[in-house]
Protein backbone atom coordinates (compact mmCIF):
# COMPACT_ATOMS: atom_id res chain seq x y z
CA UNK A 1 0.00 0.00 0.00
CA UNK A 2 1.51 3.52 -0.70
CA UNK A 3 0.87 6.22 1.73
CA UNK A 4 1.73 9.94 1.58
CA UNK A 5 4.50 10.32 4.10
CA UNK A 6 6.77 12.86 4.20
CA UNK A 7 10.58 11.63 3.94
CA UNK A 8 13.68 13.10 4.75
CA UNK A 9 15.97 14.72 0.97
CA UNK A 10 19.72 13.16 1.00
CA UNK A 11 20.74 14.77 -2.43
CA UNK A 12 19.10 16.54 -5.20
CA UNK A 13 20.04 16.44 -8.92
CA UNK A 14 17.36 18.13 -11.78
CA UNK A 15 14.67 15.55 -11.94
CA UNK A 16 15.35 13.60 -8.74
CA UNK A 17 15.79 13.00 -5.05
CA UNK A 18 17.36 10.54 -2.41
CA UNK A 19 15.06 10.05 0.23
CA UNK A 20 15.09 7.59 3.09
CA UNK A 21 11.96 5.08 2.99
CA UNK A 22 11.60 2.38 5.99
CA UNK A 23 15.33 2.77 6.61
CA UNK A 24 16.50 2.34 2.48
CA UNK A 25 17.47 5.22 0.39
CA UNK A 26 15.33 5.62 -2.56
CA UNK A 27 15.22 7.62 -5.66
CA UNK A 28 11.97 9.68 -6.46
CA UNK A 29 11.12 12.06 -9.18
CA UNK A 30 11.32 15.74 -7.73
CA UNK A 31 10.10 17.64 -10.83
CA UNK A 32 6.46 18.73 -8.88
CA UNK A 33 8.91 20.79 -6.29
CA UNK A 34 10.73 23.57 -7.45
CA UNK A 35 12.59 24.46 -4.57
CA UNK A 36 14.25 21.57 -2.83
CA UNK A 37 17.75 21.34 -0.84
CA UNK A 38 19.59 18.54 0.87
CA UNK A 39 17.56 18.55 4.59
CA UNK A 40 13.88 19.57 3.47
CA UNK A 41 11.23 16.95 4.02
CA UNK A 42 9.00 16.16 1.33
CA UNK A 43 5.64 14.14 1.17
CA UNK A 44 6.70 11.15 -1.29
CA UNK A 45 4.13 9.24 -2.98
CA UNK A 46 3.91 6.47 -5.98
CA UNK A 47 8.09 7.39 -6.26
CA UNK A 48 7.16 11.20 -6.83
CA UNK A 49 8.08 13.78 -4.43
CA UNK A 50 4.32 15.99 -4.50
CA UNK A 51 5.38 18.68 -2.16
CA UNK A 52 7.82 19.97 0.30
CA UNK A 53 7.08 20.12 3.87
CA UNK A 54 8.11 22.30 7.09
CA UNK A 55 9.90 20.15 9.08
CA UNK A 56 8.00 20.29 12.44
CA UNK A 57 4.44 19.03 10.75
CA UNK A 58 6.76 16.53 8.66
CA UNK A 59 8.44 15.12 12.21
CA UNK A 60 4.81 15.24 13.95
CA UNK A 61 3.25 13.11 11.18
CA UNK A 62 6.23 10.74 10.78
CA UNK A 63 5.89 10.13 14.90
CA UNK A 64 2.39 9.64 14.55
CA UNK A 65 2.51 7.21 11.44
CA UNK A 66 5.10 5.02 13.92
CA UNK A 67 2.90 5.35 16.74
CA UNK A 68 0.12 4.27 15.32
CA UNK A 69 1.76 1.15 13.36
CA UNK A 70 2.85 0.53 16.97
CA UNK A 71 -0.94 0.39 18.46
CA UNK A 72 -1.67 -1.91 15.27
CA UNK A 73 0.90 -4.14 15.85
CA UNK A 74 0.06 -4.41 19.75
CA UNK A 75 -3.60 -5.21 18.31
CA UNK A 76 -2.82 -7.71 16.44
CA UNK A 77 -0.70 -9.63 19.16
CA UNK A 78 -3.51 -9.24 21.16
CA UNK A 79 -6.29 -10.86 18.59
CA UNK A 80 -3.92 -13.47 16.58
CA UNK A 81 -1.14 -14.20 19.52
CA UNK A 82 2.89 -13.24 19.08
CA UNK A 83 4.13 -15.37 16.61
CA UNK A 84 1.54 -13.11 14.09
CA UNK A 85 4.23 -11.19 11.47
Amino acid sequence: MCQAIPRPVLEVTHERARVVVDGAELWVDRRAVAELAVGDYVVVYAGAALEKMPEDEALEMIRFYEEFESMLAEGSERLFGANVP
